[in-house]
């Protein structure tokens, strides 16, 4: 074992090419634009290393979702996704409605927030959440229809634990919900 290992980080050792995989041709994720983001669904989320033991996953019984998204059609999807896992839901379509739901208690698990709403921009609204005491820590996992470079990473440089762009797949939405909730 020992001399594989000696043989591997010698000098004359060779790293071979690795293998093509299928559809993971490098060059094209820098041509990505946003009808192909939104196509296919985006998501990323910033990983910081730390000490601290992996969050397990909150039973969706009792998770509770924070929808801030003021289109009622598109709200009522998200809500159906996030029922049919189990979570509770709760919707704000404005920057009163936003206020009343930090203000009761509990707060919620996760929050999804668009950034285009009638009175507000969300990308203040993430701002203002990750600048409060109380609020800074719940994860916020933007769903927007902004999918341009400058748009995803301003949401992730204000503190935005994931960034999906509309329209996305429900898998992709459950997909997002669980990874950010896990931690």
């Amino acid at each position: 074992m020992e001399q594989d290992i000696a043989k591997l980080f010698s000098p004359q050792y060779k790293v071979p090419e690795p293998a093509a995989q299928p559809g993971a041709d490098i060059d094209k994720l820098g041509m990505i634009g946003a009808a192909a983001l939104q196509e296919q669904g985006y998501y990323t989320r910033i990983v910081v290393a730390s000490d601290s033991p992996k969050k397990k996953l909150l039973d969706p019984k009792r998770t509770r979702v924070l929808i801030v998204e003021d289109d009622e059609g598109t709200g009522a999807v998200i809500e159906k996704v996030l029922h049919t896992f189990g979570c509770q839901t709760l919707r704000a379509r404005n920057m009163a409605e936003i206020a009343h739901a930090f203000s009761a208690k509990p707060f919620p698990h996760l929050v999804l927030l668009d950034v285009m709403l009638p009175d507000a921009n969300g990308f203040d609204v993430l701002s203002r959440v990750r600048q409060h005491p109380e609020l800074k820590g719940i994860p916020v996992l933007m769903l927007t229809s902004l999918g341009d470079r400058k748009d995803v990473a301003r949401g992730l440089g204000l503190g935005a634990d994931g960034y999906i762009t509309k329209p996305a797949p429900p898998s992709t939405l459950l997909d997002a919900v669980q990874a950010v909730l896990a931690g």
